[in-house]
């Protein structure tokens, strides 16, 4: 976690980076470094991090990466904009599922980019995103998304809630009960009776099949 100096209100548009990646960081703030107006002032590589970063640092604008391990960007997006209701949140993946990026808009992100977009229309999804408008990448549907985050259609998720989201995602990224619960600060036999709700309300019989019904709805990144 890193954290820099803010600026007043006036200022440049003070930023967070959050990504489990630390190259991908990099590469986004030494993209935003050379675009007037915007300013790196917090770093981190997971959602905790992110949350205690913005407990200390005022923010106009967090990139949220959509899988991180442990809290996952939609429930990072969700607490972000609870504790800084004016940071505004732009998710960022290599997934590009409707189900997801609608889960991200409900949660309250201003935006979904996808990390294979070129570099000019990253700057662009940020500007619109602080200038107060929503931002979808170009190839994502947006009429569906737009039917999704009305309630309009369910996703193959829906019936889970958003501490079960977080152990799905584990559990299809090959995470066993005990590192899931490392990761969300629980015991495994809280993990363990998550993961047998999960399972009984997606209808299958093992973790095989959960990821299959990832793959299939592109939940997961290839």
């Amino acid at each position: 976690m890193s954290v820099a100096q803010s600026t007043g209100s006036a200022g440049p548009a003070r930023i967070l980076l959050v990504d489990d990646h630390a190259l991908y960081r990099e590469g986004l703030r030494a993209m935003l470094a050379r675009e007037p107006g915007f300013l790196v002032v917090g770093e981190a590589a997971d959602g905790r991090e992110a949350l205690l970063v913005a407990g200390q640092v005022p923010l106009d604008l967090a990139l949220v990466d959509l899988s991180m391990p442990g809290v996952s960007g939609v429930s990072v997006t969700r607490e972000l904009r609870r504790i800084q209701p004016r940071c505004r949140v732009l998710l960022l993946s290599m997934i590009d599922d409707p189900y997801r990026v609608a889960e991200a808009l409900r949660a309250g992100a201003s935006g979904f980019a996808l990390k294979s977009q070129a570099t000019a229309e990253i700057i662009e999804a940020v500007g619109a995103v602080l200038g107060g408008l929503r931002y979808l990448a170009p190839r994502l549907s947006r009429d569906e998304i737009d039917a999704l985050t009305a309630g309009e259609a369910e996703g193959p998720l829906d019936k889970l809630s958003p501490r079960e989201r977080e152990v799905f995602d584990l559990l299809v990224r090959g995470y066993h009960n005990d590192a899931i619960a490392a990761q969300l600060f629980v015991a495994e036999r809280t993990v363990e009776t998550h993961r047998q709700h999960i399972m009984n309300k997606l209808g299958v019989h093992s973790v095989v099949e959960l990821v299959r019904l990832a793959a299939r709805h592109r939940l997961i990144a290839e």
